[in-house]
């Protein structure tokens, strides 16, 4: 019964930290992912328009894109793991009955 109590309440301490975790990291990294798709767009689109300099300014802010999409896409992958792991500490029933 005391290791039951003990999950529940590391469970749901995990999910309070997992749950806003999950919203904050998901809203930056579609927030990067749309500034990657303007930019890639403005590459495209301007491609045989623009100076060298500005081309290479712009595959800086597409690479600087992508790796912010990688990251923050990492760690809102770890939080959806964090927030499942809490859900199962919560929902485990171990009774010996």
């Amino acid at each position: 019964m005391k290791l039951n109590k003990i999950k529940l309440i590391l469970g749901i301490s995990a999910l309070t930290i997992a749950i806003p975790s999950f919203v904050l990291f998901t809203y930056y990294t579609l927030l990067d992912w749309y500034f990657l798709d303007n930019v890639t767009q403005e590459i495209m689109k301007n491609k045989h328009e623009i100076s060298e300099r500005k081309m290479n300014y712009l595959l800086s802010r597409e690479l600087s894109h992508r790796i912010n999409v990688t990251a923050t896409g990492t760690w809102t992958l770890m939080t959806a793991i964090i927030g499942l792991q809490a859900v199962s500490l919560i929902t485990t029933n171990d009774d010996k009955s």
